[in-house]
């Protein structure tokens, strides 16, 4: 335990605050990297075939941050501290001292190459979550000055990282309550709906998707995946599922449509529109990004203000500024219109902006219509 209880008090809920509102995460792990005396708090998610979906670290150059994903650091036969965090126990404490000799940590590639022309040779850390396509680990980083970690400073690193653990592991039940969410909201209104990953894996969907893939309108599940009768048309939703789970929002085109013909009626067709999703700050890539809607003409108002209010939580007041804004009319027709003053209209433009994730009304506009 600390020497001062409030400290550790402090940082523990800081932590607990964070499986909450994401974007604390990095305080709470820079006031542990403080706390033991190290330059940096990381908290490392590595997936299959050492991929990196969320590596959250303080006070490091992001070059840093990028060079570990693109030189293939999270590879456990090139990461010795991956190799040993992956294999642990859940909360087993590590150091380098533990599995290198002093001459090893000295002659080792990994810390010849990056930790220390990076200046993190020395490390304290614990494996966190252990799922079958991610782990989680949370360490702390320090420099050749700090040297090895102490062993009070352990202890402090020790004793926060069962608070990190529950706040990882509620982040992550929040996160998997989304797809549930949305399309509840959808169900409300008969909308065929599919929240997918980015692998075209379906996580949920609404009853009236459910009959099309039990129909033959063209759709289908395929080992949990949505596919089409074609190979034509599946290889582009693959594609379209895959750009708008993988690129920045605002890179996205307005729409990304696929046409889906039934098997039986080559006259009937259905549009599947993919929509990424808003994403956390501090996500773990565990909540599906990526929404594919089904409709056979264009959506009518109210289910356009429905789709908007699920997708990006607005208010009623939000969503009527949103329908105009998304059909062409400026903010001074908006306030006329409504009956209120242009500063109101143009504040609420402004949390929009947040809400969607651009600060560009143009981006803003197109988002608004991809839904």
């Amino acid at each position: 335990m600390f020497d001062r209880r409030d400290e550790w008090l402090a940082i523990t809920d800081e932590f607990h605050a964070a499986a909450i509102d994401n974007s604390r995460w990095y305080p709470a792990l820079a006031a542990l990297a403080s706390a033991t005396g190290s330059r940096c708090g990381q908290l490392l998610g590595i997936g299959a075939s050492a991929a990196v979906p969320f590596n959250i670290a303080t006070n490091i150059d992001p070059a840093a941050l990028r060079a570990f994903s693109e030189s293939g650091r999270a590879d456990p036969k090139i990461n010795p501290r991956v190799k040993v965090g992956i294999e642990s126990a859940i909360l087993q404490i590590n150091t380098e001292a533990e599995f290198l000799t002093a001459e090893e940590h000295d002659r080792h590639p990994h810390y010849e190459e990056f930790a220390r022309p990076w200046d993190i040779p020395y490390s304290c850390f614990t494996l966190l979550e252990r799922r079958d396509d991610l782990a989680i680990g949370l360490t702390v980083l320090r420099s050749k000055h700090e040297g090895p970690i102490l062993a009070e400073q352990r202890q402090r690193f020790t004793s926060v990282a069962p608070h990190v653990r529950a706040a990882v592991r509620t982040q992550l039940a929040l996160e998997n309550h989304g797809p549930a969410l949305l399309t509840g909201c959808m169900e409300v209104l008969s909308i065929p709906l599919f929240i997918c990953d980015g692998s075209s894996r379906v996580q949920a969907m609404t009853q009236s998707a459910e009959e099309l893939v039990r129909g033959a309108q063209g759709l289908q599940l395929k080992a949990g995946k949505l596919q089409t009768s074609e190979l034509k048309s599946t290889a582009e939703l693959t594609g379209a599922i895959g750009i708008a789970a993988s690129s920045r929002r605002s890179d996205i085109p307005a729409d990304i449509s696929v046409v889906v013909r039934s098997a039986k009626n080559s006259a009937s067709r259905l549009v599947l529109d993919v929509v990424a999703l808003p994403s956390l700050q501090y996500g773990f890539n565990f909540a599906p990004r990526v929404m594919v809607k089904v409709r056979q003409g264009r959506k009518s108002e109210h289910e356009h203000a429905a789709m908007l209010q699920a997708a990006y939580d607005l208010t009623v007041a939000e969503t009527e500024v949103a329908l105009q804004l998304s059909n062409g009319k400026p903010a001074e027709a908006i306030a006329m219109s409504r009956g209120v003053a242009i500063g109101t209209v143009r504040a609420q433009i402004k949390t929009l902006l947040a809400k969607v994730g651009t600060n560009r009304q143009v981006e803003l506009v197109a988002l608004l219509n991809q839904i």
